[in-house]
């Protein structure tokens, strides 16, 4: 049974993460981007409030990917700095 609930966060991780950051990075493209005019040209004017949510959405983006490198090296920091960053000792949890 354990191994089903495992196998069961992984599948979930890897929707999240694998269809997840994607859509969000489109989102945040989309929303930087200056919406159409009149007429089909495009306005040169975006809203505050729609830069700072892409703004956020990119800083969400950046912070994933810099942990999921955190994550993937994390045997080698330890190993060379001492550095414990997740609890793991150094180890993904096998």
């Amino acid at each position: 049974m354990e191994l089903l609930s495992d196998l069961l966060q992984v599948i979930i991780a890897g929707i999240i993460l694998g269809a997840g950051i994607p859509v969000l990075f489109g989102l945040g493209i989309r929303l930087s981007v200056p919406a159409q005019g009149v007429e089909g040209h495009p306005s040169q004017h975006i809203p505050g409030w729609q830069r700072a949510v892409a703004g956020l959405i990119f800083l969400v983006i950046i912070v994933a990917v810099v942990i999921g490198l955190l994550w993937i090296t994390q045997g080698r920091l330890y190993e060379t700095f001492g550095w414990d960053l997740f609890g793991t000792g150094g180890t993904s949890g096998h």
